[in-house]
């Protein structure tokens, strides 16, 4: 839904890629959830 390929989304999950703001604004959205909730609980 984010456009981002699958290998880019475990590298970020796995803590090996570090996304840029644009990519976490694009991640939330295809989420529907906000920036600030996607790192509440962190």
């Amino acid at each position: 839904m984010c456009g981002f390929d699958r290998t880019y989304i475990s590298g970020i999950e796995r803590g090996v890629r570090n996304p840029s703001l644009s990519a976490i604004e694009a991640l939330a959205m295809a989420l529907s959830v906000t920036v600030a909730e996607l790192f509440s609980g962190l």
